[in-house]
C-alpha cells in the first residue's frame, strides 16, 4: 500500500493503542478489544505498517538497563555540510537507538545504549569522534530512568477495552540465547516459529526464552507510532536541575504527565532529561507553567524543538515522520 494512498481513521488509532498495552497479543484478542474479527484487526495492522505509520519494536529495557549497565544521551555539534553524511552513518550503528535533529545551538541529539562505559567511551572516541565535520560532542550518562515510551499511550480505547498485558517481575541477567531472540526481534510481532528458523532453535525453546526475557523485565516490546498521527505533532527536550533529595519525586511525578515521553536522571549541572510531545509550539510555555506550578523544586534550564526525528527505538523516519526501515538495537554490536 502506498504511503501517501492511505490515512489512518479512528479504528486504526484504537488498534495502535490497543498494541501498546500488549504488542503480542494475538488478532483474536486484538479484534475482540476492538469489536472487529481477528482477519480484520490483522488486516488493518498490515496496512498501518505498510504506510510506515506503526511498527512494534523491541529492544533492551531500559530503566533496568540503566541500572545494571550504560545509557547515555549525546549531544553532537557539526559543520552544517557535515550533517547529512553523519545522519546516514550514525542511523545504521545499533548502539545509536534514536537521533533527533534539534535546535537551541545543538546539532543531532543521541540516545544510546551500550553494555559498559568501556563500550560508550569506544563509540564516542572512536566512532563519534571519527565523524567528518565533527564540532565537538557533550555526553550525559543516566543513572536512573522514570519512564519511557513504551508506557506512552494515544488514549484511542479505555481501559476496561484494553487486551490484557503481561505482568512482569525482575531479575532476569541477559544470556547469550537472551541476545539471540533480541537479534531476530527486527519485529516485535514476529511469531516464535519464525524467531526459532532464524535462530536455529526450536519454536518452543524460543517461546520460553522470549518469556523469560518479558517476565524477567529484560525485553521492552513497544508499539512505535509515527507521531503525526497522534495529535501531538511537536517533539521538545528539556533540561532541568533539581535538588538531589527532590529527584526522584520529582522525575516520578513527571511520568504522569500525558506530554512527558519520557524522562531521565543524568549527570552533569543539568540533572533531569524529559522529551516531550505537544499539540502545538504553544504548548511549550503552557507546559512549563504548569511544571513551575506543579512541582517548584524543578528548575527548567534548556529548552529544544525537534526539527525532524530521524530514528527512534531503532526504526528509521522519513521527512514525515513515517517508519521506513529498522536497525535492530544491539547493546553489544561490534564496530
Amino acid at each position: 500500500m502506498a504511503q501517501d494512498s492511505f490515512t489512518p481513521d479512528e479504528t486504526d488509532l484504537r488498534l495502535v493503542h490497543a498494541l501498546q498495552a500488549a504488542p503480542r497479543a494475538t488478532w483474536h484478542e486484538v479484534g475482540r478489544s476492538l469489536g472487529v474479527d481477528p482477519v480484520t484487526a490483522a488486516r488493518r495492522w498490515q496496512g498501518l505498517a505498510d504506510a510506515g505509520f506503526a511498527r512494534v519494536t523491541a529492544y533492551p529495557e531500559v530503566r533496568l538497563w540503566a541500572k545494571e549497565h550504560c545509557n547515555a544521551f549525546i549531544e553532537i555539534d557539526l559543520e552544517p555540510t557535515a550533517r547529512p553524511h553523519a545522519v546516514e552513518v550514525l542511523s545504521r550503528l545499533p548502539q545509536v537507538v534514536s537521533i533527533s535533529v534539534i535546535s537551541s545551538g545543538r546539532d543531532l541529539f543521541l540516545t544510546v545504549l551500550t553494555p559498559d562505559l568501556t563500550t560508550l567511551s569506544h563509540v564516542v572516541l572512536h566512532q563519534l569522534h571519527a565523524l567528518p565535520g565533527l564540532r565537538r560532542t557533550r555526553t550525559h550518562t543516566v543513572t536512573t530512568v522514570y519512564g519511557e515510551g513504551n508506557r506512552w499511550r494515544l488514549g484511542a480505547l479505555e481501559p476496561r477495552q484494553l487486551p490484557a498485558g503481561r505482568s512482569t517481575g525482575g531479575g532476569a541477567v541477559w544470556k547469550p540465547h537472551h541476545r539471540e531472540v533480541l537479534g531476530a526481534l527486527d519485529d516485535g510481532r514476529r511469531p516464535a516459529a519464525e524467531i526459532a528458523a532464524r535462530t536455529g532453535r526450536s519454536a518452543s525453546t524460543v517461546r520460553r526464552w522470549l518469556n523469560e526475557m518479558v517476565d524477567g523485565r529484560l525485553l521492552s516490546l513497544r508499539c512505535e507510532v509515527a507521531q503525526p498521527i497522534t495529535g501531538r505533532p511537536i517533539a521538545a527536550t528539556f533540561w532541568a536541575r533539581v535538588p538531589p533529595d527532590e529527584l526522584d519525586r520529582t522525575g516520578t511525578a513527571l511520568t504522569e504527565l500525558p506530554e512527558v515521553r519520557l524522562c531521565a536522571a543524568v549527570t552533569g549541572a543539568d540533572n533531569l532529561v524529559m522529551t516531550l510531545w505537544l499539540r502545538s509550539l504553544g504548548d511549550i510555555q503552557r507546559f512549563e507553567a504548569e511544571l513551575a506550578r506543579r512541582l517548584p523544586a524543578l528548575a527548567l534550564t534548556d529548552r529544544a524543538v525537534t526539527l525532524r526525528a530521524v530514528k527512534r527505538m531503532g526504526c528509521l523516519l522519513d521527512d514525515a515522520g513515517r517508519i521506513t526501515d529498522v536497525v535492530p538495537v544491539d547493546p553489544w554490536a561490534g564496530p
